[in-house]
Order: C-alpha cells, then sequence, then structure tokens
C-alpha cells in the first residue's frame, strides 16, 4: 500500500514542454548472417528472413526484462492523484487530458475531473493540461517515493491571461523554456487543423510550409530545409520509410489517430539524429504504452471534407489487462481526385490504411512492451507537364514496425530513468505506370537500437541525458533502375545537458556519428563513378542560452553544427524515376555535408498575449541536392537529367508570430516568415524550391468557454527569385473560416472541427509544389470532424 501526500503546485504560464531526453531509440542489432537482400520481385521476405528478424525482437524484449528485473535498489516511484478545477466557478472541468511533460505520460480526466497516473519517478515534474476554452497551463509537483501525491489543477479560461501563480504562498516562478517545442499540436488545436497528412496539418504555422506532388506524398520544410535535413519521427523513432529522398514518396504516418505533433529545434534534436538543422517533427501516438488505464477508454474519430470527396476515420482503445496495458488504433482514408477552381487534378486519389496493436507490463519498477503496426497506402501522382508520364503514376507503399520499449525507473541516485528500444520496419513501394507496368520498385529493411539514460540534478546542472544508437538499413531497388543494393551501418554516442542561475539559463548537445555505406558489388558507372563502399563520421553539438530580462521579456541565441552523411540514394543512385519527372543520377564522390547556423531571438509576453521574433543565418558546406542540369537523358528522352551535387550554401531569414487578446471575447494571431538562400560558389546563383515571404491573420471570437469561430487569411508573396529552369509563382490571400463546438452528452466528450478553407475559392499555386504548372492548389473545401471520447 502507497501512503498518500498533499503537496504544492505551481502553476506556470508557457507552452507545452518536452523531455530534453525525447527518447529515440534506435537499435545495436545488425543484419543476421542469412537476411540476404531486399527480395523486391518477390515482393516479400522469405521465412528465414522473417524468423531472424523474430528471434532479434524477442532477444532485444528478453534482454530489456533481465535489466529490468535485476538488482533493484529500493522503490523510486509514487503515484499521483489529481482533480481539475474552473478556476472562476471551483467547479470540476472534465474530459482535459493532463501531460507529465519529459515522460510523454499522458491521461484524460473523467467527466468529474478526476486523474491518476500510477509509476511516477520520484521528485519534481511539470505537469500540463489541455482543455478547449481554456489556457494550456503548466503546473509544478513534487512527487515522493512510495507515496500518491494529490493535487488540484485549477485551470482559467482561454481570455483570462495571469501569470504564473504559487498556488499556495503567491510566489512566482519563472519557466524554463530549454525543453519547449517551437510548436506542438494537440488537443483543439490538432483537431481543427487535422488534415490529409502530417505536412497539411502543420504547414500553417511560422516558418514551415510543405513540399508536395498532389497531397499525399506532401511533406513538411522548415526554413526552406527539407529532406533528410528535417527529421520526421513517430513517438521519437524513425519511420524507415523514404519520404526524404524524393518528392513522390509519402511519409508513411497517418495523423487521424495522433495525440499531438511537436515540432523541436535547438541543441535536444541532437538526441535525435545529427542532420537536424532545421529541427524534428516528432509525431507522439504512444503505440508501446508506458502506464495501466483505469478500465476502457478511447475515442472515435469521423471526418469528412467536399474538395476530393474525402471520408477518413479513426480509433484508439486502451484496456487494462491486470498488470498488462493494452492499445490499440486502427485508421481508414478514402479520397477521390482533389478539384481546383480550374477542375479536377487527376490521379491525386488517396486509399490509407493503418492499425497497431500494443502491449506493456506494468510494474512499480517501470514498464516493458512490445507493439507491432501496419500501413498500407495507394496514391496517385499527377501527369508529367513535360510529358514523361502523361497519364500520371500509382504508387502501392506497404510498411510493418515492430518495436519493443522498456523504461526502468529505479536505480542509483544518479540516474533518473533508463529507457531502452529496438525496433524493426519493412518498407516496401511500387511504382506503377497507367499501362499497369511496375517502373520503379523499392524495399528498406531498417533495425534500430539505443538507450537513453536520463541522469538527476547534479548541482546546477539538471534534466541530463547520455545515450547511444544502431542503425542498420538494407536497401534495394529494382525496375526500369540501375542503383545498386547496398546495406547501411550507423552509430551514435551523445549527451544533453542544462544549466541554470538566476535569470540565465542554456544547455546544450553534443553528438559523434559514424556511419557505412556498403554496396553489393563495387563497380563503375560513367555518370555515378565509382560505386564503393563509403566511410563518413562527424561531430555534431548545439548551444542555446535564455535570458530573462525582465518579467515579461526573454532574450536568447541558438548555436548549432550539424554533420550529415550521403544516403544511399544521393551516392548510387541511377536511372529513370517516372513519378518525380526525373532521371536520377548520384555522385560517388560526395563528401559529407556540414552545416553552421546561429540563431537569435526575443519573446515578450504580458497578461494579454506574447510575440516571438527570430532570425537565423544557415551555412552549408556540402549541401547535397539533385540539380537539374537542363539535358535531356539520353535513355529516356522525355526527362531531364539530375546530377546530385555537394555545393555550399548560405542562407539566412527571419520569423515574427504573435497572439493578442482584445476586447472580450475576441482575440488576434498572425505569423510571418522569410528565407533567403543562395549557393555561393556557383555565382550566387539563388537555391532551388525555397518558399517565398508568407504569413497569415487570424481573428478568433470564443462567446463560451465551449465555442469558438476562427476567421483566418493566408497570405504569401511572389516567388521570382529563382534558381535556373524553376518557374516563378505569383502573391496570393486565401480565406479560412473555422469553428469548435464542444459537448458532454451521455457521458461522453463530443468535439466538433468545422473548417472553409479556401472559402472565395480563389486561384493561387503553392511554390513548392512540383505540379504547380499543371494546376492550382485545390480550391474551396469544408472539412467537418467529430470526435468522442470515452
Amino acid at each position: 500500500m502507497r501512503n498518500t501526500k498533499s503537496t504544492t503546485i505551481t502553476m506556470m504560464k508557457g507552452r507545452a514542454v518536452r523531455s530534453a531526453a525525447a527518447f529515440i531509440g534506435k537499435s545495436d542489432a545488425g543484419p543476421d548472417a542469412n537476411s540476404g537482400p531486399v527480395h523486391l520481385c518477390q515482393g516479400q521476405l522469405n521465412s528465414r528472413q522473417i524468423k531472424a528478424t523474430g528471434r532479434r525482437l524477442l532477444w532485444k524484449l528478453a534482454s530489456i526484462i533481465g535489466l529490468a528485473v535485476g538488482p533493484v535498489w529500493g522503490d523510486q516511484t509514487g503515484a499521483l492523484a489529481g482533480h481539475v478545477i474552473d478556476a472562476e466557478s471551483s467547479q470540476p472541468v472534465g474530459w482535459t487530458t493532463v501531460v507529465i511533460e519529459g515522460l510523454e505520460r499522458a491521461r484524460m480526466s473523467d467527466a468529474e475531473g478526476y486523474f491518476f497516473f500510477d509509476n511516477v519517478p520520484s521528485g519534481a515534474h511539470v505537469l500540463q493540461s489541455l482543455h478547449v476554452g481554456y489556457r494550456e497551463e503548466r503546473f509544478k509537483v513534487e512527487v515522493a517515493a512510495g507515496d500518491t501525491t494529490h493535487v488540484d489543477l485549477v485551470i482559467g479560461y482561454e481570455s483570462l491571461q495571469v501569470d504564473g501563480i504559487l498556488i499556495e504562498g503567491e510566489r512566482k516562478t519563472p519557466v524554463s523554456p530549454l525543453q519547449a517545442p517551437e510548436v506542438v499540436f494537440s488537443g483543439s488545436k490538432l483537431r481543427q487543423n487535422l488534415s490529409r497528412t502530417i505536412a497539411e496539418t502543420i504547414a500553417y504555422e511560422p516558418g514551415i510550409a510543405q513540399r508536395s506532388m498532389g497531397p499525399a506524398p506532401a511533406r513538411p520544410v522548415l526554413r526552406g530545409l527539407g529532406g533528410d535535413r528535417l527529421l520526421m519521427v513517430e513517438d521519437g523513432e524513425r519511420t524507415g520509410d523514404l519520404s526524404a529522398t524524393s518528392s513522390d514518396h509519402a511519409v508513411a504516418i497517418e495523423p487521424m489517430t495522433t495525440e499531438r505533433i511537436e515540432v523541436v529545434r535547438g541543441p535536444h534534436t541532437l538526441l535525435y539524429g545529427s542532420n537536424a538543422l532545421a529541427g524534428v517533427v516528432n509525431v507522439v501516438r504512444g503505440y508501446v504504452p508506458s502506464e495501466r488505464p483505469d478500465g476502457l477508454g478511447g475515442s472515435v474519430t469521423y471526418q469528412g471534407e467536399s474538395v476530393n470527396r474525402g471520408l477518413s476515420g479513426g480509433l484508439t482503445l486502451e484496456q487494462a489487462l491486470g498488470p498488462l496495458a493494452l492499445r490499440f488504433d486502427s485508421s481508414l482514408r478514402n479520397a477521390d481526385d482533389i478539384a481546383t477552381p480550374h477542375g479536377k487534378l487527376a490521379n491525386t486519389d488517396i486509399r490509407t490504411g493503418n492499425a497497431s496493436v500494443g502491449l506493456s507490463l506494468v510494474r512499480p519498477w517501470g514498464h516493458v512492451g512490445a507493439s507491432g503496426s501496419l500501413y498500407n497506402s495507394d496514391y496517385g501522382i499527377p501527369p508529367d507537364p513535360e510529358g514523361g508520364h502523361p497519364h500520371g503514376i500509382s504508387i502501392d507503399l506497404q510498411r510493418q514496425h515492430l518495436e519493443g520499449r522498456g523504461e526502468i525507473l529505479t536505480g542509483p541516485d544518479w540516474l533518473q530513468r533508463l529507457e531502452l528500444h529496438h525496433a524493426f520496419s519493412r518498407y516496401q513501394h511500387g511504382e506503377f505506370e497507367a499501362s499497369g507496368a511496375l517502373g520503379l520498385e523499392f524495399g528498406v529493411l531498417q533495425h534500430n537500437t539505443g538507450a537513453l539514460a536520463h541522469l538527476d540534478r547534479m548541482g546546477p546542472f539538471a534534466n541530463g541525458a547520455i545515450g547511444l544508437w544502431y542503425e542498420y538499413r538494407n536497401y534495394a531497388a529494382a525496375g526500369l533502375n540501375f542503383t545498386p543494393p547496398a546495406e547501411e551501418y550507423a552509430g551514435a554516442l551523445f549527451a544533453y545537458q542544462e544549466w541554470e542561475h538566476g535569470p540565465w539559463a542554456a544547455n546544450a548537445a553534443w553528438r559523434v556519428d559514424a556511419r557505412r555505406v556498403e554496396p553489393r558489388e563495387e563497380r563503375y558507372s560513367r555518370r555515378v563513378g565509382r560505386i564503393q563502399t563509403r566511410d563518413f563520421a562527424g561531430m555534431s553539438a548545439g548551444l542555446s542560452n535564455h535570458y530573462r530580462a525582465s518579467s515579461t521579456l526573454t532574450l536568447g541565441s541558438t548555436l548549432m553544427r550539424t554533420f550529415r552523411a550521403p544516403g544511399i540514394e544521393e551516392l548510387f543512385s541511377e536511372g529513370p524515376h517516372l513519378a518525380a519527372y526525373s532521371y536520377e543520377v548520384g555522385n560517388g564522390a560526395l563528401d559529407s555535408e556540414r552545416g553552421l547556423g546561429l540563431e537569435l531571438f526575443a519573446d515578450y509576453r504580458r497578461e494579454k498575449g506574447h510575440v516571438h521574433l527570430a532570425v537565423f543565418r544557415n551555412a552549408i558546406d556540402g549541401y547535397i541536392f539533385p540539380k537539374n542540369s537542363g539535358e535531356r537523358s539520353l535513355r529516356r528522352a522525355d526527362l531531364f537529367l539530375y546530377q546530385t551535387v555537394g555545393e555550399r550554401v548560405l542562407m539566412h531569414g527571419a520569423e515574427v508570430t504573435f497572439d493578442w487578446h482584445l476586447a472580450e471575447p475576441w482575440k488576434v494571431a498572425g505569423s510571418l516568415s522569410y528565407v533567403r538562400g543562395r549557393l555561393t560558389d556557383l555565382d550566387d546563383e539563388p537555391l532551388p524550391r525555397l518558399p517565398p515571404l508568407q504569413g497569415h491573420l487570424g481573428l478568433t471570437c470564443e462567446p463560451t468557454e465551449a465555442l469558438s469561430a476562427t476567421i483566418d487569411v493566408r497570405l504569401a508573396a511572389a516567388q521570382n527569385r529563382i534558381s535556373e529552369f524553376e518557374e516563378p509563382t505569383e502573391g496570393y490571400a486565401v480565406l479560412d473560416l473555422s469553428s469548435q463546438y464542444y459537448a458532454q452528452w451521455g457521458g461522453r466528450l463530443h468535439t466538433f472541427s468545422l473548417t472553409l478553407e479556401n472559402a472565395t475559392d480563389a486561384v493561387y499555386r503553392n511554390h513548392l509544389n512540383r505540379v504547380k504548372e499543371i494546376l492550382p492548389e485545390p480550391g474551396r473545401n469544408l472539412r467537418l470532424l467529430h470526435k468522442i471520447f470515452f
């Protein structure tokens, strides 16, 4: 039996804060001796590969369990019971999401506002509350080992702005912003913006654009950087897909059953990878449950939209089975061709299915669990404006994913907790021409293993972490392609630390990476050069500091040095890629890419709102990208030849974002972002595919706690600063209308989000859309989402 203990909590104003040691979990398990290459023509793994993969995963899980039930230094966990209360009426606030920041654990309060967490590491924690119509609050709480700590979370309406106050004692407490994601999509914000892809869901935040080639393969671009310079991870783990390598390849993450989406920048991105100069997009889903629910709970989501006659739905279930926690989610998406003001954009339909199941053993020492997931998507790529494929390409994508996770909460005093992780993914997609002929097929087998130790406070240092990571990747391509099959081996060691003193706060990270790219056979190609084993190694580091100049103003800077090794496709690709409208040629002599980035920022906060301003400069040596040579391929005269090159690039830009409360019940919000880049070794030629000056301005009315409505205008300037063979785009202003409402019916929370995108059916073009020459962006779109929590 645990003792019970009440404790004083601190309520603080601020954004959602993610753990500095956001776990990415990777793998030290290399290929099995009998694995062999990916068998693309068969379209499946042989039985030996499947059995070998299963044996490795079971061995990893057994190792995690063995560590977990090994020597224990004593009970270092407690329980946390709470009640969410309205600040004005003192009535309970039901259906509030409560997050323990840094632990990636979240619970929803019941209809009476009560919530409970078990197996919480002892020590100081920060809770975040999320509820439609209320401010996102943060609360400090101290959890004692062996005790149940009781807390009351008093939350106020969104329209009320008060500085952080101590619930008992009236003492103001500064907020450490070191681990805070730049952007967090959760709760009502996620439901309002939820769209067909992750990229489209987050596209209208400052500094974020989306690269697209039709709706399905859209991928985010941050501050002009995309591809492999922007890591996209799911539960902190790389997805194993090929979305970073080509604009026609989709991200294998379905947004429908997502809990939240985080955009992370700064030093702690180095816990995810060495090449995150742009940042990290982390989609939090919780495949492996980390705690036992009170009973059966979950949510059901329905969504429909008019622009493509799209329908989608999702189901999430959680259930306790004794000491076990079971989680299941599934979603389906079906959409026809996109309608534009000039007609339908042919071959842009989407059919996607996704399902996962996870099971964990949850004990006082922590938890250990495993999950499996399937993701299948059939989507279209519009016809090539240059004639490479006049009827479009259809892509059939499949991904299977297995993972095991363990978290140990007991240990020596200097160790807060230890996370272990192993994942295996099998990815395959085929690109089919209109005749049904297979043009290209890609396959990837990937293993990731990692360990991350979260360190307890040591003197002035807090929230430290040290970890290691390993990845094995087996790649093959077939069809009209001469890219050789190859294997990649990568490993990394990294560390993170925070420091605070008075008005000053700083965080730093360091990471060293090594990668080997090993083709199955070595040979010479006239265009690619020598195809042979390549080894790369480099160091990355980051330092960020914050100075609280006053109660309303925070100043800071971030300095980042990053390292990126070229991938298999960039080194050795050769052949026509019809879906990407190109004949691709790699460069076997490429060197690694090294970036140096500096950001200066200021954050001004008052009771009525806040303003954030940032300026940045990124210098990248060996910037790797496919450059249009202007020549037609000798093998395919209808395709331009794109040669992979490494050039020096200089980029700079600025962002400003604000939100301000006007007279009740109105508030205004907006943002503006700009980035400019040039190839300094090529007579300062503009860097291709950069977004123009863009932003948005919105006015929101919240007449009641349960109802809100927003008028928003998306703005973009013309983009005339373009590279050779790139088309300019005109500026635009697009009107969007949206509203949200929630109610409790039958003991269930029902939320509704209604959005009218491009309300005036305006004709406009996204500069980063590869098919903008064919037809403009989607026309008027009415989208309705209904989500039920139980």
